[in-house]
């Protein structure tokens, strides 16, 4: 049989049959002991697992049995960030969740055909958590199972994902693997080992799927945000996937690799050996609904509609109709969008490379906090020249003109306390102006899910912290529009969207420019 998963907020009611059954089936779940692989906290843990905060939080009691050491170093602590392995190994996971969460439906007299619903916050009508979520009782008044007392959100009781925190900016790559030497981090991310959490962000993954996670699980008490225990389920890797929301978001998460896999013949994903087959330092498990350990691959992933996935999707239909990175740049740089070109997309495609190279960086660690805080990348003017110069084919209208180059902000081993917080970044904002009133210039949001473990020295992430990586582009060619030319400085500036306070020590290392070139 294959299951279709719907979007939540077209089923109907609040409360409405798909929603009743996952409450009462999360209920369930919740009542099996966490040695067991297929009880609540056991799923929860294959994604992140840390005894302090799930014993503040209530769902580890000391002395409580663990599973078997050999279960916990196999099934726990899997969940693969800034990796390309970041969407396979969450589809996997999403599917071996599902099929235990059908099989206890089903177990309580419910449809056999039950599937995991996707909370699509794109659209206008669906940008709150879903109400269900939000009340503690179900309507026959017997406590709900979707709803947790740690997801603060804004810390009023708003769970809304505005329309500026997201984007679907990442289905335009036709890039699934990026790199992690200053170019484009590509919609998957880069190529790694079995890789639980440090490094670079991968499009998708930095947006939307981070910035959802900050927002949502957000920070109870702003006076006591030194104790990692007043930040919510979903703001911290380890605790996550105790949220019952958890699910809904990474199934729309899942369902934009669909949409991203459908919308342009060029989007591919990688056919690498060591991706298809890896990774070969740990193989990926999940449990079936028997507690059955099943191991997989990148690709069995691939292929939704057959074993051992068998689902669909309600919509995957290309929202953004069909436009491109190619053609939004063409257009914007006032050719015609399908002008003959010579571009980053044939050139990769046909096997050829794309050159990297260092523009520039600010001088100095950069520390960031409320408000506005800003830094300022001095631009080697020999290589700056090399952009500038990259134009001259398309505005002499040769016969086979190249592409410009793109152009990359990094920023660089990013470190800090508090996995909530989220900047807007904006680029060349205009001197004395408030960087709100130039929407042209922001070049993306900044979220910190996952930094204070990927900060710690005594971790296995080695306290590297997180870098991102936004493209530019479009600030480079608005000043070739302009008449202007890129110059010897870049000013970035980055503003807070939610409470961000000097003593979640979050500093960037490095802030620096790269381009790509053909």
């Amino acid at each position: 049989m294959t299951f279709e998963r719907k979007d939540v907020s077209k089923l109907g009611s609040d409360w409405n049959d798909t929603l009743v059954w996952y409450a009462k089936a999360v209920g369930k779940l919740q009542e099996r002991p966490l040695a067991s692989r297929t009880s609540w906290r056991f799923l929860a843990a294959m994604h992140g697992f840390n005894e302090v905060l799930w014993s503040a939080h209530g769902y580890y009691s000391s002395g409580e049995a663990l599973p078997s050491d050999s279960d916990r170093a196999r099934f726990w602590d899997q969940c693969q960030h800034q990796s390309w392995y970041f969407l396979p190994w969450h589809r996997g996971y999403l599917a071996s969740f599902e099929a235990i969460v059908r099989s206890v439906v089903v177990e309580l007299g419910g449809p056999a055909d039950w599937a995991l619903p996707y909370w699509n916050y794109f659209d206008p009508n669906s940008r709150s958590v879903p109400p269900a979520f939000l009340q503690k009782t179900m309507p026959d008044g017997s406590p709900n199972h979707l709803f947790v007392e740690a997801r603060y959100g804004d810390g009023n009781g708003n769970f809304i994902i505005q329309p500026e925190d997201v984007s679907l900016n990442a289905l335009k790559d036709h890039a699934f693997i990026g790199g992690d030497s200053g170019g484009n981090s590509g919609f998957g991310g880069p190529d790694t080992k079995f890789n639980h959490g440090k490094g670079v962000n991968g499009h998708l993954e930095s947006d939307p799927h981070n910035t959802v996670h900050g927002l949502v699980g957000g920070l109870a008490d702003p006076e006591h945000d030194e104790d990692r225990t007043t930040y919510g389920l979903m703001s911290i890797p380890a605790t996550a996937a105790l949220d019952p929301i958890f699910w809904l978001h990474h199934a729309n998460i899942d369902r934009l690799w669909e949409v991203w896999r459908k919308r342009d013949p060029h989007n591919l994903d990688p056919d690498q050996e060591t991706w298809l087959k890896g990774p070969v330092d740990r193989k990926f498990i999940v449990p079936d609904p028997d507690g059955e350990g099943i191991t997989f691959t990148a690709s069995q992933m691939l292929d939704t509609t057959a074993a051992p996935l068998n689902y669909t999707y309600q919509d995957t239909s290309d929202p953004l109709a069909g436009s491109t990175r190619k053609k939004v740049r063409l257009t914007g740089l006032r050719l015609l969008s399908d002008a003959p070109m010579v571009n980053f997309m044939d050139i990769k495609s046909a096997g050829g490379q794309v050159a990297t190279e260092l523009l520039g960086a600010n001088t100095s660690t950069i520390k960031l906090a409320g408000g506005v805080s800003q830094t300022r990348v001095t631009l080697d003017t020999a290589s700056a020249d090399k952009v500038n110069n990259s134009f001259d084919s398309v505005k002499l209208l040769s016969t086979m003109p190249k592409e410009p180059d793109r152009v990359f902000l990094n920023l660089e081993n990013i470190r800090g306390k508090n996995d909530a917080a989220v900047f807007y970044v904006y680029v060349n904002v205009p001197n004395g102006d408030d960087p709100k009133d130039h929407p042209e210039n922001k070049v993306g949001v900044l979220s910190l899910f996952g930094v204070s473990d990927a900060s710690k020295t005594d971790s296995p992430h080695g306290g590297a912290g997180i870098t991102q990586v936004f493209e530019i582009t479009s600030i480079v060619d608005n000043l070739q529009l302009d008449e202007s030319q890129l110059s010897d400085t870049l000013q970035v500036q980055f503003v807070a969207r939610n409470t961000v306070k000097p003593e979640h020590d979050i500093t960037v290392e490095r802030v620096s420019v790269f381009r790509e070139s053909l």
